[in-house]
């Protein structure tokens, strides 16, 4: 029994190990693996959107592997950017491998950025100082130059996105369209569809008519559909040099009455009902403060438009945004794929079946790559199991295994079975684990050392767009 659990202690070890090794290259390595995405943004009606910002951005791993979206501004050197032309056309390059994100920034989001934003962020993101002045270290630690998340809502929200004849759909207002890219992949003749949001465009002024001018304000919404269903938020938006701002709604599928009411310093108004219609977009709002014209506290200088800022609805504490929810699409097969946390097979299994899943099945060489381009080398529990045989079966060993969904066997990329100098014999094992190891897969029971540090899942859904 010393000898086995020391064996065991010397086997954590050398994993530990190669985790790091394997971590810190593939960190070195993604710097370098990127493709290139082109294509071209529609409207509905396949009229091409021009002019607009659009971003490719990978999906971060928080470290227990569920993924999120960037979180703007912090993670602004993250984004992969380009503009539409006069055709709606785009080339996005330099896009990292892995799972990525692809979504829309305000028309007039580089005016609005501060002076070198982009410069000081990636130096901070490399840790590369030297150049940066104090002024420019303590506005972005203090404030971020004085933008917040919502600064960066884009007037148009992305319906779908065609990729290599398969359509992918949001599963709602607040889901991203993932998919996976390989290391150097040139993925061709993408289409966006968006559609402009709804919204209310007003304007805030003090009692003289003088505007309330680039500055922030609390902003709660209450509202009542025509059906009698209720709700409401808050959160902040700010105004432009002549006191316009801009409130997205996300409540659009329904005809509703929205009350507006803004508060600023020590002064609050509240605006009479609007009607909304799904698809509206409101303009002509004025809100005046019964006061004389207060000067707006501010630490941080903001860039000045002519345009009304956007203003998306913001919770009343702006958190950064995590899910472990995320269904990144293949394009080669239109199969969607979701990374677990679970705590034994079973455990995953049963999270599979409650999303209409299975756990992963790997048909070919082609999709184990994708699966390590998206997903990195961990030890995930895929669906592969031992069945029992006998007679003249028993001694085809190809027969021995089968994917849980009942596909054929038609792609194997196996681990030596003593690789891992397990105790237990290899015709004991009857489970599959795909290991960081370059993503080979290796044979466990219940007794190995790697079943019990594999806490992970990759689940397949056929059908991604199942019900959407």
């Amino acid at each position: 029994m010393k000898c086995t659990n020391s064996k065991r202690k010397i086997l954590i070890c050398r994993m530990m190990v190669a985790t790091f090794l394997i971590s810190f290259v593939a960190v070195s390595v993604a710097q370098e693996d990127t493709g290139t995405v082109t294509g071209r943004v529609v409207d509905p009606d396949g009229k091409p959107v021009t002019g607009l910002p659009i971003f490719i951005a990978p999906l971060d791993d928080d470290g227990d592997g569920y993924m999120s979206p960037v979180f703007l501004p912090n993670e602004h050197a993250q984004l992969r950017r380009a503009h539409t032309d006069l055709e709606g056309l785009f080339s996005i390059t330099d896009v990292p491998s892995g799972p990525v994100h692809i979504g829309a920034l305000p028309y007039d989001i580089d005016t609005r950025l501060p002076k070198d934003f982009e410069e000081i962020v990636e130096a901070f993101t490399s840790r590369d100082w030297r150049e940066l002045t104090q002024d420019d270290v303590d506005a972005f630690v203090s404030s971020n130059f004085g933008m917040d998340p919502e600064d960066f809502e884009p007037d148009v929200e992305v319906l779908s996105v065609r990729i290599r004849g398969i359509t992918l759909y949001p599963r709602n207002d607040y889901d991203e369209i993932a998919f996976g890219l390989q290391s150097g992949a040139l993925m061709k003749n993408v289409e966006v569809t968006v559609q402009p949001r709804m919204r209310v465009r007003g304007r805030i002024v003090f009692r003289d008519g003088t505007p309330l001018a680039n500055t922030r304000v609390r902003v709660h919404t209450h509202h009542r559909t025509v059906h009698g269903g209720t709700g409401s938020g808050g959160g902040a938006l700010w105004t432009n040099a002549e006191g316009y701002f801009t409130r997205y709604i996300n409540e659009k599928n329904d005809a509703a009455f929205y009350t507006f009411s803004f508060e600023y310093q020590d002064l609050s108004v509240e605006a009479d009902p609007i009607r909304l219609d799904p698809g509206d977009r409101f303009d002509g709002l004025t809100l005046t403060f019964d006061s004389e014209p207060i000067p707006a506290k501010r630490s941080v200088q903001k860039t000045e438009t002519d345009e009304p800022a956007p203003s998306p609805p913001a919770s009343e504490s702006p958190s950064r945004p995590t899910s472990n929810g995320v269904w990144v699409v293949n394009p080669e097969n239109g199969h969607g794929y979701k990374r677990v946390h679970c705590e034994t097979r079973d455990d995953a299994i049963a999270q599979a079946t409650e999303e209409k899943a299975h756990l992963v099945v790997i048909n070919n060489a082609e999709e184990q790559a994708w699966l390590e381009a998206v997903f990195g080398h961990k030890f995930y529990w895929i669906g592969l199991k031992r069945v029992p045989t006998t007679g003249a079966l028993s001694k085809r060993t190809k027969e021995w295994w089968q994917w849980d969904n009942g596909d054929p066997i038609t792609y194997a990329n196996w681990l030596p079975n003593d690789f891992f100098s397990e105790s237990v014999d290899a015709s004991e094992r009857d489970y599959v684990v795909m290991t960081l190891t370059n993503g080979k897969w290796y044979a466990v029971s219940p007794n190995s050392v790697i079943w019990r540090m594999t806490k992970m899942a990759i689940l397949e859904k056929p059908d991604k767009l199942d019900g959407q």
